[in-house]
């Protein structure tokens, strides 16, 4: 028996037909890739991410997170590791994949350079050091950008030390000791408005621009800290908060502070209640105003249930 394939007539009905073929081979795309796996569970760290950024993305207890993946404090994290976003039946949780990046061994050399696929937080984990300490040495501002064949220095230049009066570097920290210290873990939070200005969103838990409250004032406002605490992110690499400040209080609580003109600390910084941190701004909103979050063991609640009443 003998086959003849049909061949469309040309007018309407053969664009039909055509058509028809197109679709049909879109579905199967789609169905194919529809077959692939993907691991929520395994998540890709980029440059600029901590382990606070990546928990508060996904509303997860940073603290757990850490204990997942097996680290432990400072939880220092470089692009390229590969994170377990939900528990392992491992006591002790699993240790995160590591793709390229792995420790130095032996002496810490003076300089290291730059090599292609490489980024600032990934160096400073190989030699262990903060991506802040790193950046400092050379003199290199947030994002962090490196180029490959670049040159960096991993310890502080004997010049650096040289130029600076002898008197500063001692001035400074003998303040910060003596105004900010963090509360203990089972101490009361005495929450305090970060921004006076007009309530124009409140909490909904349920609607993801909501996750807070928003208080419109003018630009350049002063933003203050909700309570004392230590700064775990300082940036702008989370999608709709513009620049960003998160501060951890205990292992309970963190408070965020979105949309603003500009950052005034940095990772790493003990604060106290009513310190300035930020300028009220409009980085990625239409008008000035701030966002605000508390977030309890990872989760958002009311910040207006934390909050003195006016």
């Amino acid at each position: 028996m003998s086959y003849q394939f049909f061949t469309p007539p040309a007018g309407k009905c053969g664009l039909r037909m055509k058509i028809c073929g197109l679709l049909a081979c879109a579905l199967i795309t789609l169905y194919g890739c529809s077959n692939q796996r993907w691991d929520p569970s395994d998540y890709p760290v980029t440059s600029g991410e901590t382990i606070y950024s990546i928990a508060w993305k996904y509303e997860i207890d940073p603290f757990e997170l850490a204990r997942w993946n097996g680290l432990t404090s400072p939880y220092r994290i470089y692009p390229g590791l590969r994170l377990k976003m939900k528990p392992t039946s491992k006591a002790g949780g699993a240790k995160p994949t590591q793709t390229r990046a792995k420790r130095h061994s032996g002496p810490r050399p003076r300089t290291v350079t730059v090599r292609s696929g490489d980024s600032l937080s990934r160096i400073a984990y190989q030699y262990d050091l903060s991506t802040q300490q790193l950046a400092s040495i050379n003199g290199i501002k947030s994002p962090y950008i490196i180029h490959p064949g670049q040159t960096l220095r991993l310890t502080a230049s004997k010049a650096t030390h040289a130029t600076k009066p002898p008197t500063k570097p001692i001035a400074r920290p003998a303040k910060q000791t003596t105004t900010a210290s963090l509360p203990s873990e089972n101490s009361k939070i005495n929450w305090q408005w970060p921004v006076s200005g007009k309530l124009i969103a409140t909490f909904n838990g349920n609607k993801s621009d909501r996750k807070g409250i928003n208080i419109a004032a003018k630009e350049g406002k002063a933003i203050k800290a909700a309570a004392p605490g230590k700064v775990v992110y300082s940036g702008n690499g989370l999608i709709s908060y513009g620049n960003l400040v998160i501060i951890k209080h205990n292992r309970t609580y963190l408070s965020a502070y979105a949309h603003n003109r500009r950052l005034l600390v940095k990772e790493g910084e003990i604060i106290k209640s009513g310190q300035k941190i930020a300028e009220l701004g409009k980085t990625g909103t239409d008008s000035p105003y701030l966002h605000f979050e508390i977030r309890k063991n990872g989760k958002p609640v009311n910040p207006l249930e934390y909050l003195p009443r006016s």
